[in-house]
């Protein structure tokens, strides 16, 4: 079945199927048809092929369901969409590899299909940026201990822990935006590394593939995965700090320190201790974050020891974006799902904040203001502390503390509501 081995000669399966990207490239067969729609057109443009034969070659690439392409056999789609068509159309049909290499055809369809894992990726950052605006305008007040070395720390209320989640969406969408520019690079035109003699005006077969720039070195834009690298670094670098409220919230939901109350669809029991409430989707949520790290650093490591030109590794690269970008799809569409209906114990967490010395470093700085060298005032209060007749600030009060930012429930109202002015104005329910 294979099409271009054929001068080779040889039918080894093992060999075929081993180094197949057949079934990998379900992932991509959509926007190879595009771009070859975008290449044919092209060459028509040019006067690179005749009109009638591009056109019909045009018709049935419109016909073409790309999920058909998808056939054991191949080495690629890239083949297996050439070989389709050769097979409705006979020789006339081969006037697609004119001007093109599959190895900037499938830097294209990566480009294209990435563009709208990106696009995907902001609306779920969206959705858990405006969740934790919500939420954090209902707890504003709900005054909670905050963790260092997961030692009860300074008092914060829950809703400045969950605009802390906002900040990093939003962190997160404005670094999205920034790699998308890079993304939105055609490479078409480029061929295997040094372009092709068909005089093709690459801008415009870019602005027929619906890209905004072009990739303007030939070698790079054939060769190059740095935008792929980029935008599976930037979702790990997310996922990594997203495990972190992730990791929280699994603890909090644990009577024992009884904070969150977890939607029930969120959590499932033991098949033998009908008592339990396990964070099930939160715990498979933090695991898939570990192996998506495992994802980006396998696409990188890949790509390290390879010479500047295209090498089959690329092809066994690729998988690894996908699954990055799908953890970070599905596991931001569940967490803003907690954080949407998570219910908070706020007398619990301010029970907590105000059993433990929680204001003691309010207590030191209040004295430093009224006079006191600071580190004196620190070892009265720490002396104080540790007999047990430390007279520190009520939690309350000491949140709200004059700084930008601070958890001052004034502050956390008026970042919240701020935020929600760009999620169409919603409010808490």
């Amino acid at each position: 079945m294979s099409l271009y081995r054929r001068w080779i000669g040889g039918s080894g399966d093992v060999v075929a199927g081993y180094t197949s990207s057949i079934a990998d490239d379900a992932e991509i067969a959509a926007e190879v048809v595009e771009v070859m729609k975008a290449h044919v057109k092209h060459l028509i443009e040019a006067g690179a092929v005749p009109r009638a034969d591009g056109e019909e070659i045009l018709a049935v690439l419109g016909q073409l369901n790309p999920a058909d392409l998808i056939r054991q056999g191949y080495e690629d789609v890239h083949e297996a969409l050439e070989d389709y068509l050769i097979k409705r159309l006979g020789p006339k049909g081969g006037w697609v590899g004119l001007g093109r290499s599959r190895n900037d055809h499938v830097a294209a369809a990566i480009r294209l299909r990435l563009l709208k894992h990106i696009d995907a990726a902001m609306r779920a950052a969206e959705e858990v940026k405006c969740a934790a605006a919500e939420r954090a305008l209902e707890y504003a007040d709900c005054v909670m201990p905050s963790f260092t070395h997961f030692q009860p720390a300074q008092p914060i209320t829950y809703g400045h822990y969950l605009m802390a989640l906002y900040e990093l969406m939003a962190d997160f969408a404005d670094a999205l935006s920034a790699v998308r520019g890079i993304v939105d690079k055609s490479p078409l035109g480029s061929g295997p590394a040094g372009g092709t003699a068909v005089p093709l005006n690459r801008r415009r077969l870019a602005e027929l593939a619906g890209f905004g720039e072009v990739a303007v070195n030939t070698l790079y834009a054939s060769s190059s995965r740095f935008f792929a690298g980029l935008a599976a670094s930037a979702v790990a670098s997310m996922l990594a700090e997203l495990s972190r409220f992730v990791d929280d919230f699994v603890a909090w939901s644990s009577p024992l320190i009884g904070y969150l109350q977890l939607p029930d669809e969120h959590v499932s029991t033991s098949s033998i201790m009908p008592h339990k409430r396990n964070p099930v989707t939160l715990e498979v949520l933090r695991a898939r974050i570990s192996e998506a790290l495992a994802d980006a650093l396998a696409l990188l490591a890949v790509q390290e020891k390879i010479g500047y030109g295209y090498s089959l590794d690329l092809q066994e690269a690729t998988r690894h974006l996908w699954r990055v970008f799908k953890t970070a799809e599905e596991g931001l569409a569940v967490l803003a799902d907690v954080v949407k209906r998570a219910r908070f114990n706020c007398e619990k967490a301010y029970g907590d904040a105000a059993r433990y010395p929680t204001t003691s470093s309010d207590a030191a700085e209040r004295m430093a203001l009224g006079g006191t060298p600071f580190r004196d005032a620190y070892f009265k209060v720490a002396e104080a502390v540790k007999a047990g007749r430390a007279e520190l600030p009520d939690p309350r009060e000491a949140v709200k503390r004059p700084v930008s930012g601070s958890p001052d429930p004034q502050e956390v109202r008026r970042a919240a509501e701020e935020g929600l002015r760009s999620c169409g104005g919603r409010r808490a329910s």
